[in-house]
Formats: structure tokens, sequence, C-alpha cells
């Protein structure tokens, strides 16, 4: 087994290096601009090793779960079209909705869960699948914390057993390999939209899946620092009246790469590091999910932290910027 891995370590590394020849002559480039957190032109769509790895799995192990893997499918290459050109907002979401049934459908999950709850379902689906793409935007951030996440997976499974382990062990395989691109302080390649999104996919599918086996909401938490960021940072941005879909750089992390000077790397190491601490505490070491009541708990804690934290670093550096 250890040489399959290998094997598959090797290929994705050679599609890698190919793409980024091909990237770089074909000007599939993110150029910065003010509202961006890096400085140097970048191959974008280097996160197409993500869904590669999904079909790579499907191909070895008898070609299981084929409508999840016909959803990741047409969301990569809908988010891939996207890095390249502008594709309609209205487009996309309607991939990513036909993408996100097939994976229902895999899952049987309109047979498991009531049609009253399925448009909640889509709407929390769709959200996480823009929210994480929203909180792509600096060095290692989405490797680091889909890291994170998959292998707090396996260490799941070992009590569990719901989770296909070499769907896991591939997507890992797959981000190991961006990471040597992207977890750097000038980065050779991006995620993109097609990286971010399948990621996101894979995620959603893998949380429902947990979700339909053990009834508790509360797996959603294995996402609680990107979700404290990304839906705080929105519901400010509303406030203030700004368009939710622009540009920006009013995430927690964005203020600590543009006004705190931090290291992207850093920072990413954070994000995930307190993820893990999560996962680990919550549901790694006790082999269980969280109550609702201590799932509300949390959720708030987090919040309250994470609107300390902001708080006191904006006043920070606008007394810093102010000197």
């Amino acid at each position: 087994m250890f040489l399959n891995y290998f094997i598959v370590f090797l290929s994705l590394l050679l599609i890698a290096l190919i793409y980024h020849r091909l990237a770089l002559r074909f000007n599939i480039i993110d150029k910065p601009n003010h509202r961006s957190s890096h400085i140097h032109s970048t191959v974008r769509g280097g996160g197409i090793l993500f869904p590669l790895a999904v079909i790579f799995w499907w191909m070895v192990f008898d070609f299981h779960h084929t409508w999840m893997v016909l959803g990741i499918i047409w969301i990569a290459a809908i988010s891939l079209l996207d890095d390249i050109y502008t594709i309609s907002s209205k487009i996309r979401f309607a991939i990513q909705f036909l993408a996100l049934s097939m994976a229902f459908y895999d899952l049987d999950v309109f047979l498991h869960v009531n049609w009253m709850a399925l448009p909640v379902l889509y709407f929390i689906s769709l959200g996480i699948i823009n929210a994480i793409n929203f909180m792509d935007g600096i060095n290692g951030i989405t490797g680091l914390y889909g890291l994170v996440f998959l292998g707090s997976m396996l260490a799941v499974n070992v009590y569990t057993g719901i989770f296909d382990q070499y769907l896991l062990r591939y997507e890992i395989l797959a981000i190991c390999v961006f990471l040597l691109f992207n977890l750097r302080k000038k980065a050779l390649m991006f995620a993109g939209d097609i990286g971010s999104i399948s990621l996101a996919y894979l995620m959603i599918y893998i949380l429902i899946q947990w979700y339909l086996t053990s009834g508790s909401w509360t797996v959603v938490l294995f996402l609680l620092v990107y979700g404290a960021d990304a839906v705080l940072t929105m519901a400010g941005r509303l406030r203030k009246g700004e368009k939710i879909s622009e540009p920006h750089r009013s995430h927690l992390y964005q203020i600590l790469a543009n006004q705190g000077k931090n290291s992207h790397v850093n920072i990413a190491i954070a994000y995930a590091a307190f993820q893990l601490g999560v996962n680990f505490v919550f549901f790694i070491y006790p082999k269980t999910t969280p109550s609702s009541y201590l799932g509300i708990g949390m959720i708030v804690g987090a919040g309250l932290v994470y609107l300390g934290i902001k708080s006191l670093l904006l006043k920070m550096y606008s007394k810093t910027s102010s000197q």
C-alpha cells in the first residue's frame, strides 16, 4: 500500500509541475491589487490537484461513489473556468447546486432528511463552499486547514469507521503536494477557486456523511475557526452597508497579514493549530461529538474571542499607523 501512495504522490507532483508550466505559458496568473494580501504575481489554480486526487481514488478503488465524483468534476470545471475567465455568479451557483445535489444523492440524503429541511441544508452547504473560498487569501491557509480537517477525520475514523480512509489519504497526499508550492514566503501557486471550492465540496460531503450517522449537527464545528472568521466578517460588512460579494481586506487573517505585517505562513499555522485543538479536545480525545448545548457554547465563545482579538488588533494597528 505504501508503494501505491508513493506512486500517487509522484503522479500528483508531476501534474503540479506540468500545470505550473502551462499556467505560466497561458497566463493563468493571480495579479495583486489593492485588495490582495500578496505582492507578487502567482500562478492560480494549483488546487486542481484536489479533484484529481478524488478521481485517482475513484479509479483505483472500483469506481465507488460515482455521483459524488461527478459532482466534484462539475464544480471543479466551473471553478477552473472562473479562475481563467469571469463566470457569471448565477452560473457558478447553479453548478454548485447541481454538484451538491449529486453529493446528496450519493449519500441518500433525499431518503433520510425531511424535505422541509433540505432548503436549510442547501443554504448551509452553499454558504460553507463560498465561505471557504473567501478564506483562501494567504499562503498556506487553505492547504493547512484542509490538512487538519482530513487528518482529524482519519483520527475520528479510527473509532467510527464511517469514512473511506483511502479517499482521505489520497486527498491528504494532494494537499501535501500543493503545500510544497504554496506553504512558503513567496508562493509558487495559489489554490484558486478550483482548489478551495473543490476542497469545500469534499468537506461538506464528509460532514454530511458523519451527520447522517451520528445525528449530531455539532460535526460542523470541525469548521469552527473558519466559520467564526467568515460569518462574523460578513455580518460586520453587512452592518456597514458593504456588498459582501466585493473583494475586501476585513478578515482577521487579512488584518494580521496586511496591517500587522505578520508572516502568511505563521498566520496559516495559527489558524490550523486552533482548529486542530478544537478537533482534538472536543471530538478526537472524548471519541464522541459535543452535545448541542456545548456546541452552542463553543460557537458563542469562539465568536466572543474572535471579536475581542479583532477589536484589539484594529485599535493597536490604528494607533501604530497614526504615530
